[in-house]
């Protein structure tokens, strides 16, 4: 007995040698971009560490755990997905990636008056109070400059890891020096369907457009960075935010080349895929009834968690129930509905529902196609349970999933436009319910996504440790990091060689005209000698 309390307590002493306290500042109030970072925050509690956490969303069954602190932002998620006023993000209409800038203009300001909410007030308050230092800050890439601001005022100075819920991390990336080379990368933002292998037009608009939106939207961020910490911390704290996006230790990003493609990263990038997919849970007894019963499969209809079924035209919900009331015997349908009761004209073999365990849902064998909005979030677990898709891509990144998944002939693509037209929806759906390829395809990825997976969290958590550990990890850095394109593409070498070059070759050049102007002269002199010669000869016959 006393052994076993010997040994415990050892065992105790050695976890907390290696438990940091942990700072995470993830403010989007979207579910879709809240679920890796609530898998990994309840992950690094249970293995000892202490986390303070920023965001809309707290980790269920985590609130009175005595590592965990929480600073409650879910106010904000009024101002998100649905709102119809200034200040609020519409996300419920297709958005061009023109207008992207705008559309998300309200999400600057609503940083800045979650940092002045009562609760975050308290948590600052309690940080200084108790003079608690943190061991490495983990921050949504998007919101870098606040995270770095941040993390200089609560606790000095501490590594930041960024994490996105995106494919890429476009807005890390080329600072940690893995620099995107976008004539063989599509853009986040394109929405032309655009794969690895451009067109030399869409290699030359896939830089543009890339350059002019990440640019652009890095620069208002920081801009409205700049303006909170100077109205709440004087002008002299601006220079908190110097260098920010430079000061990134390392950058997790929540995919793999499944959902996007190969792209060359340094060291200090890491693509940990989908941390949220988890073994699914037993189905409530009514789904599971519902779907036992689709004898020759179900469809399973969900535009996630910003974009609303409620919000389709209505002749665009027409055309789906048109279509979905056709289906031969022994088909059914699940419908993400978000109005209280059944949809106006839904047919019997429909059940709608205002929300549905997805991977329990996807994971269901008699599933056979998952109509969905891109975002990337579904499209993993669609791949990762083996389930082909219909993509319907509204704004941001889906359009560049869905286009992903057509290259990858694991699903179709819907723009928002084609709803209108019954037959695009019947020939989308038909293609993907009947030609074989795109389950076939869609397996392999499954199994390939099982085997990243199934490493993803562990692969996590230890570049966590790493980098709390040991301060940073400049040791991971490379030098491109601190370079320019015009260097990084060797720009000044070829440069250098050009000139160099030239020179040679305008030197030869001259050197060639002088000999040839020399050796003419020559040859002009020796012919006027010999007819001054000939002409003397003449002139002694005379």
């Amino acid at each position: 007995m006393i052994f076993a309390k010997c040994y415990l307590l050892i065992l105790g002493l050695v976890c907390g040698a290696y438990s940091y306290k942990i700072l995470v500042y993830y403010p989007t109030p979207s579910y879709s971009h809240q679920r890796a970072i609530l898998a990994l925050t309840e992950r690094l509690v249970k293995d000892g560490h202490e986390l303070f956490v920023i965001s809309p969303n707290a980790v269920p069954g985590l609130s009175h755990h005595e590592n965990y602190t929480f600073v409650d932002l879910s106010y904000s998620y009024k101002y998100f997905s649905e709102g119809d006023t200034d200040d609020a993000v519409n996300l419920q209409r297709p958005w061009s990636k023109w207008e992207l800038p705008k559309v998300f203009e309200p999400s600057y300001e609503l940083t800045k008056n979650q940092l002045r909410t009562d609760n975050f007030l308290r948590f600052k308050q309690f940080v200084r109070s108790n003079h608690i230092k943190f061991d490495l800050v983990i921050g949504e890439s998007f919101y870098t400059p606040y995270t770095c601001g941040l993390t200089r005022i609560l606790t000095g100075a501490a590594p930041i890891i960024t994490m996105i819920t995106l494919t890429a991390d476009y807005s890390s990336e080329d600072n940690l020096g893995s620099i995107t080379h976008l004539s063989y990368v599509p853009s986040h933002f394109d929405h032309y369907g655009y794969t690895s292998r451009m067109t030399l037009w869409q290699k030359i608009e896939n830089w543009f457009s890339d350059y002019y939106l990440v640019s652009g939207f890095k620069e208002r961020m920081e801009s409205a960075a700049r303006s909170y910490f100077s109205e709440t911390h004087g002008s002299e704290s601006e220079k908190l935010l110097d260098g920010c996006w430079k000061n990134i230790s390392l950058a997790l990003v929540t995919s793999n080349p499944l959902y996007f493609y190969p792209r060359a990263l340094g060291p200090n990038v890491i693509e940990v895929g989908p941390l949220h997919i988890k073994s699914p849970q037993k189905l409530p007894k009514n789904l599971q009834t519902w779907l036992d019963g689709a004898e020759k499969g179900a469809i399973y209809f969900s535009l996630g968690s910003n974009m609303k079924s409620k919000s389709l035209a209505g002749d665009v919900r027409a055309n789906f129930l048109k279509f979905f009331k056709e289906l031969p015997p022994g088909y059914r349908v699940l419908w993400k509905w978000e109005l209280d009761g059944e949809i106006p004209g839904q047919s019997e073999n429909i059940l709608a529902q205002k929300w549905f365990p997805q991977d329990s849902v996807l994971a269901h064998p008699n599933v056979k196609v998952f109509i969905m909005q891109g975002g990337v979030q579904s499209f993993q677990e669609a791949v990762h349970f083996g389930v082909p898709i219909i993509g319907i891509p509204w704004y941001g990144d889906q359009y560049i999933n869905t286009a992903k998944m057509v290259d990858a002939e694991i699903g179709v693509r819907l723009l928002p436009k084609e709803l209108h037209s019954y037959d695009k929806i019947k020939s989308a759906l038909n293609t993907v319910l009947y030609d074989g390829k795109y389950l076939t395809n869609m397996k392999r990825h499954s199994r390939i996504s099982h085997d990243f997976t199934s490493r993803g969290m562990d692969q996590a958590v230890f570049w966590v440790n790493h980098v709390a550990k040991h301060g940073g990890a400049s040791h991971l850095r490379p030098a491109t990091a601190d370079t320019t394109l015009f260097q990084y593409f060797c720009l000044d070498i070829l440069s250098v060689i050009i000139v160099f070059s030239f020179s040679v070759l305008l030197t030869l050049y001259y050197l060639c005209k002088a000999a040839f102007s020399f050796a003419l002269c020559k040859l002009e002199s020796k012919l006027k000698s010999s007819e001054r010669r000939a002409g003397s000869f003449s002139h002694k016959n005379k």
